[in-house]
């Protein structure tokens, strides 16, 4: 299952859940199902539920992140539920800016408010979290994340491209998950057509690996990562920022504007050939500000000379070395 088929699922299942009755107790029938999310989420999120707005199956809220940090506040969502709210879905870290969302402290909260909200004979609200960014680099729990679903994918974390869906105690029907397709029975009538064994086994064996190494390969990133930015700080002085560095950030990850210069990002980028590298997230580049970067309070000008650099489990100090002088080559030339 790829990442966006299993976000798309888990979007499909609010809205059928909803609508099947179960989103409609003490509520008038012209209600429609109503999503909460972030204003930074990825494509595989964001696109779908602008669609649902666009079809009016669905009211959508795009909950602001803070502009200081990139973070977004479990107070801000908390003020957007409504009755007809069945679903919050928030990534666990951003793919751009490598934040870490308080999926957590949300859950929480949505947990309280489903109690209350049973009692009233309002919609049970769904908790989702596309933690595809996060799986390899932190650890990710569950059962301490409290999320009915959580979406991964293997590339992330040195496995194939495939990704995977967990779903809350599905065996004992407490948390609904409707098809998509049709046709077969595989994945109990899920997901019909023949299982991409070598794939799985593959994404289970990446997933081992982190589950026996993280503490090493965090430890490795954030020590990369560090020696990246202090390196990069060192050589540019004033004329560089790390975006959203007051934030709690994944290990591996490092959003920099490049200040006192004419080019874009992507411009910086096409004079250093042998660096891969990406302006914003790799899988849909624009050519334009980022405006994850800009909705996380990074300005227009500082977003477009932004340059998203990620290190690897294996990226050494001579490669760091190296990044940085590509980076002053690129920038003398302007």
């Amino acid at each position: 299952m790829e990442i966006n088929c299993a976000n798309n699922m888990v979007l499909h299942t609010a809205l059928k859940y909803f609508n099947s009755g179960s989103g409609k107790l003490g509520q008038g029938a012209s209600l429609k199902p109503h999503i909460l999310t972030t204003n930074v989420e990825h494509d595989a999120i964001l696109l779908p539920l602008r669609h649902y707005e666009t079809e009016k199956l669905a009211d959508v809220d795009f909950v602001p992140v803070s502009m200081s940090s990139g973070q977004v506040l479990v107070e801000e969502i908390e003020k957007l539920i409504k009755p007809n709210t069945c679903l919050v879905t928030v990534m666990l870290a951003n793919n751009e800016t490598g934040v870490i969302m308080p999926v957590a402290e949300i859950s929480r909260k949505i947990r309280e408010l489903n109690e209350i909200r049973q009692k009233e004979g309002l919609c049970r609200i769904l908790i989702h979290t596309d933690a595809a960014q996060a799986i390899g680099k932190i650890s990710v729990d569950v059962e301490e994340l409290g999320v009915d679903y959580l979406t991964i994918v293997g590339h992330k974390f040195y496995g194939p491209r495939i990704g995977a869906l967990f779903v809350k105690e599905m065996a004992e029907d407490s948390t609904p998950l409707y098809p998509m397709f049709f046709g077969g029975g595989q994945e109990r009538g899920l997901r019909p057509g023949t299982e991409n064994t070598p794939m799985i086994h593959g994404l289970g064996c990446a997933a081992e690996l982190v589950s026996q190494n993280l503490q090493k390969y965090q430890e490795a990133m954030k020590k990369t990562r560090d020696l990246l930015e202090k390196s990069l700080i060192v050589e540019f002085g004033e004329n560089i920022i790390v975006n959203c560095d007051t934030a709690l950030r994944l290990p591996n990850t490092s959003s920099v504007s490049f200040r006192e210069t004419t080019m874009t990002g992507g411009e910086i980028l096409s004079r250093c050939p042998h660096l891969m590298a990406s302006t914003g997230a790799a899988c849909h580049g624009t050519g334009k500000p980022s405006v994850i970067l800009m909705a996380s309070g990074v300005s227009c000008e500082d977003a477009r000379s932004a340059v998203r650099l990620s290190v690897g489990r294996d990226t050494a100090p001579a490669e760091i070395e190296q990044i940085v002088q590509m980076l002053k080559l690129a920038l003398k030339r302007d």
